[in-house]
């Protein structure tokens, strides 16, 4: 049973169900309802997803001072040595599970190093 001409929204039941939709108007009317208020919602829902979604795209340059830039550039160079001393510490951790033989050896190393 197709809802609105042209939507192409269509309601899936069984024969049984189909034979009432034809002959009880008032269940067709009703079926009918439904099938007008889920198309509205997930209407709906598209189009808020379409909207968050614009406002998440890349729309232009923003000019940018020499001083802002450098501000950005070395926080970023931050971030990444950060990043990069977070992975060896996890790597480190990471061993004492795996290889819990030489695990004692190498922090023993570390702290020799440290200190």
């Amino acid at each position: 049973m197709q809802t609105v001409p042209g939507t192409n929204v269509y309601i899936h039941v069984n024969s049984d169900e189909a034979d009432r939709v034809m002959i009880d108007p008032a269940h067709k009317m009703e079926k009918m309802k439904e099938a007008h208020e889920k198309v509205y919602a997930m209407s709906k829902a598209y189009q808020l997803i379409e909207n968050q979604l614009a406002g998440l795209s890349y729309t232009g340059k923003e000019v940018v001072g020499r001083d802002m830039y450098e501000s950005w550039f070395q926080i970023e160079k931050s971030i990444m040595k950060l990043d990069r001393i977070f992975n060896k510490v996890e790597k480190f951790d990471a061993r004492s599970m795996t290889d819990p033989h030489n695990h004692h050896r190498r922090e023993r190393r570390m702290l020799e190093r440290k200190s």
